[in-house]
């Protein structure tokens, strides 16, 4: 069985679930394609503009596969389908796409991020992400939040590793990423005691421990007091506050576990004391208010379930490239279990029954 075939025998499996439709035309596509091509998907919605998709359409190294699932309504959880990861309701509003690179299906997914819509749903399943507000990769038109924030979408991307983000960044832009300078920058993290994940540890502590680890150019490292993150409100001022005010050109925090001891959904906390229960502890920080500030945002994810480093970038081409290069040198310090790799990231098989 050809890795073509293989793809679309898992593919089947799963229309009507996290895959809405196939390209019909993907075996003709494939013959203009280079040996081995990336697989991708789109998300189910008229957002994505018409030359972001063909840019991927017709790149030589990249074969468009499925048509992803999304949530009702642009939702921040997705009530028809399952976190393959954490078997709880999976996240919104991208959500068929990192569950069918977790099946094996596509090797990433193309996505639009209002409020946390693409960042979110990697983290919760533990997948790296990027997000380009910052690089003018915006959707079609301007939305309101459930809180009556007026946004404009951009567009992302959830992969398997940091450099597949890159280089489908990078064909959207028409530009690579390489830094041409080796300037210092300032890093922002939370102030140690002011932000308390749902697992009960501190988010700077957490932060810190990973950034230990990493050489990354000439930077510093300034905290800021957090707390109340969890609110979008709250975290637009922090993003807006900490690059206008104090100058940085990266904010990292560490969030999750993503919608597992609570939902991030706002719409339940309009619905009294049982509405606000079920959504606290979501897990959902910084990522509900990166797009919203016009940002360039990163994931990666670590060893613990659901969680995973953001990095914000200043808007900005420069700040953008100094995000990634972090990414990628974070990403190398980060060991994922062996077991996760089996079964998540290594090309499965398709072993059912085949009746052909």
């Amino acid at each position: 069985m050809t890795n073509l075939s293989n793809k679309l025998e898992l593919a089947k499996r799963e229309v009507g679930r996290s895959v809405i439709y196939i390209n019909p035309n993907v075996r003709e596509e494939s013959e203009t394609k280079n040996q081995h091509p990336l697989y991708f998907g789109l998300k189910d919605t008229n957002q994505i503009p018409d030359n972001i998709i063909n840019r991927l359409r017709y790149h030589p190294d990249y074969l468009w596969l499925t048509v992803d699932k999304a949530s009702n309504r642009g939702r921040a959880i997705d009530t028809d389908l399952i976190n393959p990861v954490t078997y709880r309701v999976m996240t919104g509003s991208t959500s068929g796409g990192p569950i069918n690179i977790l099946k094996g299906m596509i090797d990433f997914a193309i996505g639009t991020d209002g409020g946390g819509s693409v960042l979110a749903p990697a983290l919760s399943c533990q997948l790296p992400s990027m997000i380009g507000s910052g690089l003018g990769l915006l959707v079609k038109h301007q939305k309101k939040s459930t809180e009556g924030l007026s946004f404009t979408g951009s567009i992302g991307v959830i992969g398997k590793n940091i450099k597949t983000l890159k280089e489908v960044m990078e064909c959207l832009i028409g530009t690579n990423f390489e830094r041409k300078a080796n300037r210092g920058f300032k890093v922002i993290v939370p102030k140690k005691g002011t932000v308390n994940c749902p697992d009960g540890q501190d988010m700077n502590k957490k932060v810190m421990h990973y950034l230990s680890k990493i050489q990354c150019g000439e930077y510093s490292v300034e905290e800021t007091e957090m707390s109340g993150i969890d609110d979008r409100k709250r975290g637009i001022e922090i993003i807006h506050e900490s690059f206008e005010q104090r100058g940085a050109d990266i904010i990292v925090t560490c969030e999750g576990p993503i919608d597992v001891y609570g939902y991030g959904e706002t719409i339940p906390q309009f619905l009294g004391n049982p509405g606000r229960e079920l959504t606290r502890n979501h897990g959902k920080y910084l990522v509900r208010a990166a797009n919203m500030c016009g940002t360039t945002a990163i994931t990666v994810p670590i060893e613990t379930l659901a969680c995973g480093l953001v990095i914000i970038a200043k808007k900005g081409f420069e700040t953008s490239m100094i995000a990634l290069e972090m990414a990628a040198r974070l990403e190398e310090v980060i060991s994922m279990p062996e077991i996760w790799k089996r079964y998540f990231i290594q090309e499965p098989k398709f072993t059912g029954l085949d009746l052909q």
